[in-house]
């Protein structure tokens, strides 16, 4: 019965979401041969464009089950294939006027994924709509930007480069001695600490430059290994594999730690004239 009614309830919040398109059976053929669908904001819905820093900061997690977890109601997009990553959260039109700097134009394509499709690759429902009109709360929207930064007056405290870069090196000089279940544990805990503070500053960071079509598609590559890496979860793995995995991690840490030196290194660049 419960499955009953989910199928209803995503038939439903389908048939809402293609209603905003010129032709609705389009937006479902799109859904049904791409998984996604070119629907246009302004009429049914609007969507304001949140980077991911103040989403993660905001909930105190960039992973994913955790996001989700954490935000509040209403239907939300997560675009994984941005270098930046951005969240789309759908709001009822015209709502929300004080965050208008977010807000898409009026008839811009947006990419909407199909009602059930909640995981990457790609577009994703973060929180998929439950029903028709499942707009996110205009309090809830105007709290989370608050609480992710919006109007910060001081810098942000940027990790230790060399102080994580050291740490993730520290990994790979083991010796050859087989390590214990409290080593094991231990450094995939302080691979992923490290990896999770490090993501919202690399993003942040993309959204911040121009970037060349080359150091998109590279950023965006080690930008969704790094989630992957994250959303793994090794408890359940024996010792071997659980060390092999803090290794992955502390690799993707070192990635990040080069990219971010990139980018603060573009960012000091003369501008070219």
């Amino acid at each position: 019965m419960a499955v009953q009614r989910d199928a209803i309830a995503s038939r439903s919040s389908a048939d809402w979401l293609a209603s905003a398109h010129p032709t609705p059976q389009a937006a479902h053929r799109e859904w049904r041969t791409a998984g996604i669908a070119l629907i246009p904001t302004g009429r049914v819905f609007d969507a304001l464009r949140l980077p991911a820093a103040i989403v993660h900061r905001a909930v105190g997690s960039a992973v994913p089950e955790l996001v989700r977890a954490r935000l509040g109601d209403g239907a939300v997009i997560h675009d994984a294939y941005e270098p930046g990553r951005w969240y789309y959260a759908l709001v009822r039109p015209g709502a929300c006027a004080q965050h208008d700097a977010y807000r898409l134009d009026g008839g811009t394509w947006l990419g909407v994924p199909e009602a059930g499709r909640t995981t990457r690759p790609g577009a994703y429902w973060i929180r998929p709509p439950r029903h028709r009109e499942d707009f996110c709360p205009e309090d809830d929207i105007t709290e989370l930007i608050r609480r992710g930064g919006e109007g910060q007056t001081h810098p942000r405290t940027l990790p230790e480069l060399d102080t994580i870069e050291r740490a993730c090196r520290a990994l790979f000089d083991d010796d050859g001695r087989d390590p214990g279940p409290q080593d094991a544990a231990a450094a995939t805990t302080q691979a992923w600490d490290h990896l999770a503070a490090l993501l919202p500053v690399t993003q942040e960071a993309a959204t911040q430059l121009p970037l060349d079509h080359a150091t998109q598609a590279r950023l965006a590559r080690a930008l969704t290994e790094a989630y992957r890496q994250l959303e793994t979860d090794s408890s359940s793995l024996n010792l071997a594999r659980q060390y092999a995995h803090a290794k992955r991690l502390a690799r993707c840490c070192l990635d990040q730690v080069r990219v971010l030196r990139e980018l603060d290194a573009a960012a000091d660049a003369p501008p070219h004239l």
